[in-house]
């Protein structure tokens, strides 16, 4: 966090061109965030994937390996990866920042790690930045935000999910259409993944396994 910061401050205008790039991979991302979060999990080894909707919230969880430096710094820093062509499904690092188009907070919860990205957060530290991107600086989740997590998230960990993002500020318009183009014949092509869970509302549910062959 610090050297992010130290780096945004020194160079305002770099991180307000960050804020546009951010803004372009999401729009050409369009209707992949949950592909893109999908790929992500598998290629941290998980089994199960799960997404739950609760009011505003978007819960996405995976039980695969916990995250460390390199991942926070592969999310934080666009195109910038540990994963290797050809022994991930994703190695170029800038998927996640798909979500972008969809949340204006997130929380990530993996291990030991707690932490949000803000906008609002990150422009209150760099006034002098005329724009910032979403995921860049992280910041130290508050105890609001981790109040009003903790139901979805202590229920999700008991069912042994172990890395757990949370997005705010999502609406139904922008979910379903994520939903709607949701391929579900993608899921042939992990490599770890066999069970995949999307609850939306009480009426839009889908769970799939995947039986090995």
């Amino acid at each position: 966090r610090n050297s992010l910061l130290n780096e945004a401050k020194a160079s305002p205008n770099l991180l307000s061109d960050l804020a546009g790039l951010e803004n372009y991979i999401a729009e050409s991302y369009h209707n992949r965030s949950f592909i893109e979060l999908l790929q992500n999990a598998d290629d941290a080894n998980a089994s199960r994937f799960k997404i739950i909707k609760n009011d505003e919230l978007l819960f996405v969880a995976n039980d695969g390996r916990d995250f460390n430096q390199k991942d926070l710094e592969s999310l934080c820093r666009s195109a910038s990866s540990n994963k290797l062509r050809g022994e991930t499904i994703g190695y170029r690092g800038i998927g996640f920042k798909s979500v972008v188009g969809f949340s204006k907070e997130i929380h990530v919860l993996s291990g030991n790690l707690e932490l949000t990205f803000s906008k609002k957060r990150t422009q209150d530290e760099i006034a002098q930045a005329s724009r910032v991107p979403l995921i860049r600086i992280p910041h130290i989740m508050n105890s609001e935000d981790r109040e009003l997590i903790n139901p979805v998230q202590s229920t999700l960990k008991s069912e042994g999910y172990t890395t757990i993002f949370v997005f705010t500020g999502v609406t139904a318009n922008e979910i379903e259409s994520e939903f709607d183009s949701f391929e579900y014949n993608s899921l042939i092509f992990l490599r770890n993944i066999v069970e995949t869970e999307i609850s939306l509302t009480k009426t839009v549910s889908t769970k799939i396994i995947k039986i090995q062959s």
